[in-house]
């Protein structure tokens, strides 16, 4: 019941003035940080590139957006990754939040089950639905009806699966989540981050 990590990187950027997976922080891309923080959990590493070309790190591959689906946002790259893989479950990950506990990740993917297709987190009121874990099969038939229908929010389909969400209490131990779920969105996010 192998892994597939799917990570997000198809997104215009241009709150970050350039190509986001490539910024550095730390000395690495965005992009390396992400599949380093995938890498413990997952025994494929696949990039949601959009429509363009993205020059990848050793052991990652890109997926493109279907035709149908380009412009179409993160389901239309969830979508890609999805129907890329022959893994049970996977690991969606936004290229932008490289302070997510690996251990984090894999209690949403620990908590897949039989009657759990998909798991997320919601901290101060708000979902993170790009730090997910599905089911394959049944999240690849949700997201293709979702964009089939126009529906381009990724929670509304990922609560039309059977789905577990982590609270403030369950999240606790992976505190200050203001730290954990910071996306780097402007380049003075990615020079706080820097520091």
């Amino acid at each position: 019941m192998g892994v597939c990590a799917v990570i997000l990187a198809g997104g215009q950027a241009s709150r970050m003035q350039g190509e986001k997976p490539l910024r550095l922080l730390r000395g690495k891309t965005l992009l390396e940080h992400t599949r380093d923080l995938v890498a413990p959990l997952a025994d494929e590493v696949l990039v949601a590139s959009g429509a363009r070309n993205l020059p990848l790190p050793a052991g990652m591959q890109a997926v493109p957006d279907a035709p149908a689906f380009v412009g179409r946002g993160p389901l239309a790259g969830i979508l890609a990754g999805l129907q890329a893989t022959r893994h049970e479950r996977a690991l969606v990950l936004a290229c932008d939040l490289p302070n997510l506990p690996t251990a984090l990740l894999k209690r949403l993917l620990d908590m897949l089950s039989d009657d759990c297709h998909c798991t997320w987190c919601r901290h101060g009121g708000h979902d993170e639905p790009l730090a997910a874990a599905l089911n394959v099969m049944h999240a690849r038939a949700a997201v293709a009806n979702a964009l089939a229908n126009g529906v381009l929010k990724v929670v509304p389909c990922w609560e039309s699966l059977p789905h577990r969400v982590l609270g403030e209490a369950e999240l606790a131990e992976f505190a200050p989540l203001e730290r954990a779920f910071a996306n780097l969105n402007t380049l003075e996010d990615l020079e706080r981050e820097q520091g």
